[in-house]
């Protein structure tokens, strides 16, 4: 039975993790239209919509109250996942490319594997640190040849914008080591506390940062992008990854958001007409092969 929850998990963590790969590329489109928090909020606003009526009713069959811990935990998984994730993306996909975004995330499971060591007191295997090593060569070839290859004056804000990704893939992992410590929050519960949380944190920003001004300039297909990011990258996405990350270890699950990049990658090309270099495939090789050596003690058979 365990077995069959695990691969329900499995199937859970890996259509996440595809919607939050597609949604790196729907933040370059908002990033591009949109004032930062502006964006944030907005995207909060129709997660919000969405999200609401099915906790009504779920609430009413398994009513659930967070306790003070609980709180505390939520709002810490709101503050990383939903507000500073979204905010450091749409800032660093200023700058960067949606390409190069979505490598730099697929340093998440090595990220997530070394917090759950230090918060979770999970064991790092062999094949984990190897792993490791080897999703930090990927990025750092992505970043060393884009400085190389760059000829043009924003090089340097191409490198920042890589450095921020970096930083928001890092609240992407707390973001998952955090729901470890809340196991007893359903996840259409905690997607919505999370939701409700990341609004109120991002709107007194979003008045600060919005531009009065050019409201008037935006056409309806420039809300597509917010409305993909509110329904599937938050609420569909925060309840598949809540859910299954219940059913695993933090690092196990933190395996699955090496899916997140193939989307990112494979949907730049595709949509955007992003370039993808040589150096991008050997970065996406090198942690491919991270990830490989991560879970390869999971394929392994146990002997007796």
């Amino acid at each position: 039975m365990n077995g069959k929850n695990n691969k329900i998990a499995y199937l859970q963590l890996f259509f996440a993790m595809a919607i939050v790969g597609s949604t790196i590329v729907v933040s370059k489109l908002i990033a591009d239209t949109f004032p930062t928090f502006f964006g944030t909020s907005l995207t909060l606003v129709v997660a919000l919509i969405g999200i609401t009526p099915f906790y009504l009713i779920h609430n009413k069959k398994n009513k659930t109250i967070p306790t003070k811990r609980d709180w505390k935990y939520l709002v810490l998984q709101s503050l990383t996942g939903v507000v500073l994730f979204r905010v450091l993306s749409f800032y660093g996909l200023k700058m960067t490319s949606p390409v190069d975004a979505g490598i730099i995330t697929s340093t998440t499971p090595a990220i997530i594997a070394l917090i759950a060591m230090f918060l979770l007191k999970e064991r790092i295997s062999r094949n984990m640190w190897l792993g490791i090593v080897f999703a930090i060569l990927g990025v750092s070839i992505i970043n060393i040849f884009t400085e190389v290859h760059s000829s043009f004056e924003g090089v340097n804000d191409k490198i920042l914008g890589n450095l921020i990704i970096i930083f928001a893939v890092v609240c992407e992992a707390l973001f998952t080591i955090f729901r470890k410590k809340t196991p007893n929050i359903p996840a259409i519960h905690g997607s919505f506390h999370i939701i409700w949380i990341g609004l109120l944190l991002s709107v007194p920003f979003a008045f600060l940062d919005i531009e009065y001004s050019a409201l008037r300039n935006y056409s309806f297909s420039d809300f597509f992008p917010i409305l993909y990011y509110g329904i599937f990258g938050s609420v569909i996405a925060f309840i598949l990854w809540f859910d299954g990350v219940s059913k695993v270890t933090a690092s196990e699950a933190g395996l699955f958001t090496g899916i997140m990049p193939v989307s990112a990658v494979i949907l730049s090309f595709l949509f955007l007409n992003e370039n993808i270099e040589w150096y991008h495939i050997i970065g996406i090789g090198l942690v491919l092969l991270g990830i490989y050596f991560g879970s390869k003690k999971k394929l392994e058979p146990t002997t007796t």
